[in-house]
């Protein structure tokens, strides 16, 4: 298998224009200088005197460059200098017209939204609806991760693209266009060396609205199938759905609309709180709720002990602990009914031919524990904070 699979590389790669034009151009400097070296060895007052004098003067000739300190100086060496300067002009405009239609079909590609991503570590963002830009807006103009690479795959037509490669031309962006829950698509944004896949409930194509989640649904399997890995992000429309993106192992949901309600009763119960709330959330906000990493040395000592430090060291408060534990298996996870979403899980699983089960991360926090709570050596912390780092 991996023999065929070479050899069909090679098979590929000698079917590209460029390198059969390169081996063309390589084969007649080599007969070229191998006949002047023939008749030029034995020529009188010849000053092409070994092969690498005639392979130096071929290459000097074809590329019309001209230096002039060799040249055939017998009758068949001159035959043969003829024959190359003929040949040789064709084939270096050939050559030069090859390279540049290869960097125009890439510029192409890239700008309809067709290329192949050999990023790793990067962001994949799959949909768009009317929230997407302020999701880019975050991770980039006041998120830490402007330098990481941001793979969009969407179906906007190429003048949006293009406004929005514009727009954000000073970060690290790459679109593709096409339709996220196909496997090929996905593999062409590198999704086994993304580290993050955030879904959105997708408006950019033609699909059904009430179908929306369905589609998230099937993506985040799908992903997870090719890169288990990774960490999904996905957007619900109805919060009906959400164990159908449990079952998928995806690693947060969130639902739109939510937490309209309970906005909604603070504002009477707890006036002011909810523009407090929405004030942290906004993206122009400098303070935000953030997960950081806990210090070694303060693992096994007190909540409160904690709490101080952030507050003196970091000016920022100590909301309370998050904790990463990998309990659950998507095996578990399966439900016995026969719904459209749990047979296909079932299927793409016999599909992998592989006996295993993806192991599902679950967070567990706590909010304002007593003072005297131990902080463990696998707990982070959440602050708030107005440093992007601490």
């Amino acid at each position: 298998m991996p023999l065929r699979r070479f050899r069909k590389r090679i098979i590929n790669i000698y079917r590209k224009r460029s390198f059969q034009l390169a081996t063309v151009t390589l084969s007649i400097i080599f007969l070229s200088s191998s006949g002047v070296y023939y008749f030029e060895k034995t020529a009188p007052d010849s000053n092409i005197l070994s092969l690498w004098d005639s392979i130096w003067w071929a290459v000097v000739t074809m590329g019309t460059v001209g230096y002039g300190d060799r040249y055939p100086v017998s009758s068949g060496g001159r035959i043969i200098a003829l024959m190359l300067i003929i040949s040789g002009v064709g084939l270096m405009s050939l050559f030069t017209a090859t390279i540049a239609s290869l960097f125009v079909e890439q510029r192409m590609k890239e700008g309809r939204g067709l290329e192949t991503v050999k990023e790793k570590d990067h962001i994949i963002i799959c949909g768009w609806n009317q929230y997407t830009e302020n999701v880019l807006i975050g991770l980039t103009t006041y998120g830490s991760r402007g330098d990481t690479p941001i793979v969009l795959i969407n179906e906007l037509s190429v003048d949006e693209i293009d406004s929005f490669k514009l727009k954000y031309h000073k970060y690290n962006l790459k679109f593709l266009r096409g339709n996220y829950i196909h496997e090929d698509v996905l593999l062409r944004a590198n999704v086994k060396k993304a580290r993050f896949a955030i879904i959105m409930a997708d408006l950019s194509g033609d699909h059904a609205r009430e179908r929306i989640d369905e589609r998230t649904t099937l993506t985040a399997l799908t992903i997870k199938s090719i890169a288990p890995q990774i960490k999904i992000i996905a957007e619900l429309l109805d919060s009906e759905n959400k164990p159908h993106l449990r079952r998928a192992n995806v690693d947060e949901i969130i639902v739109r609309g939510e937490h309209v309600g309970s906005l909604l009763a603070s504002a009477v119960n707890s006036p002011g709180l909810p523009r407090i709330l929405s004030n942290i959330l906004s993206l122009g906000d400098s303070n935000k709720f953030r997960r950081v990493d806990i210090p070694h040395d303060y693992a096994g000592r007190t909540f409160r002990e904690l709490f101080l430090f952030y507050r003196e060291k970091h000016h920022a408060i100590l909301i309370g602990l998050l904790k990463d534990k990998k309990t659950m298996k998507l095996e578990d996870l399966l439900s016995d009914n026969t719904s459209i979403i749990d047979t296909f899980i079932r299927e793409k699983i016999r599909e992998s031919k592989k006996d295993f089960f993806y192991d599902r991360e679950e967070t567990r926090f706590l909010i304002n524990p007593a003072d005297d709570h131990i902080i463990s050596g696998d707990d982070f912390a959440v602050v708030l904070s107005s440093a992007i780092s601490i």
